[in-house]
């Protein structure tokens, strides 16, 4: 068989697959205990159908950028390992450059006709370490992250806190989106304020409209990169 048989073959779909199983699990768990924790707490069904809907929603923005890219990594790893790792960690342009540093310790180049079986064994085990690192302290962390916040709101004023969590949320997307401001592109500069824009005219104009600000942020990210491709290609 040869490299695109291999990487492409069935027995890599049954193993990617296992991968697959377990996030659908884990996301069915995850969603069983936030309801089950929503009725222990008095949330109404109807919010949390509205929460989920508007995730899902705001979801399609940001997963258009790494499908297109991941027919780059589709190229070099195959079909089936990047179902496996774009569902597992998302981020296509993260993966394709550690699959160009494994590759570089034996000398090697995902773009050039030698990178074969030794190049994708690299980079597989290169994908697989780095992103162990975070999910090893998430584990560590997310168990206990409740008793730090009820600690924090014993010992300050809880209406602080909760300023500060949500300050921390906004300050971790706006590092985000700085980070590609800086680059100074004009796409980029685009997509950002025709979002912002839309995401704003939206909030305002359609204010009582409780189901459209629920996907507001999708649409405005939505609006963001289409107006930028039409206008920059």
């Amino acid at each position: 068989m040869d490299y695109n048989s291999i990487i492409n073959s069935p027995g890599l779909w049954a193993v990617s697959s296992l991968m697959i199983i377990v996030l659908l699990v884990s996301a069915g768990i995850y969603v069983k205990l936030a309801l089950s924790e929503a009725d222990k707490i008095g949330l109404e069904r109807k919010r949390c159908i509205a929460g989920l809907r508007s995730a899902m929603i705001t979801a399609i923005g940001p997963s258009l950028s790494p499908v297109i890219i991941a027919f780059a990594l589709i190229a070099v790893i195959g079909a089936p390992t990047t179902w496996m790792r774009m569902n597992d960690v998302g981020a296509a342009r993260t993966e394709i450059a550690v699959i160009a540093l494994a590759a570089k310790v034996i000398g090697l180049d995902p773009q050039s006709p030698d990178f074969g079986l030794q190049g994708f064994m690299y980079g597989v085990w290169g994908m697989a370490l780095n992103n162990f690192g975070w999910m090893f302290v998430t584990l560590l962390l997310t168990p206990g992250m409740s008793k730090y916040v009820a600690a924090l709101n014993r010992k300050y004023n809880p209406a602080w806190i909760k300023l500060m969590l949500s300050g921390a949320t906004v300050g971790l997307f706006a590092y985000l989106t700085s980070v590609q401001l800086v680059s100074l592109k004009p796409g980029l500069w685009c997509a950002t304020a025709v979002s912002a824009v839309s995401m704003l005219a939206i909030s305002r104009i359609f204010a009582s409209h409780a189901r459209l600000q629920e996907v507001a942020l999708g649409i405005s990210m939505l609006i963001g990169m289409f107006v930028t491709t039409a206008i920059f290609g």
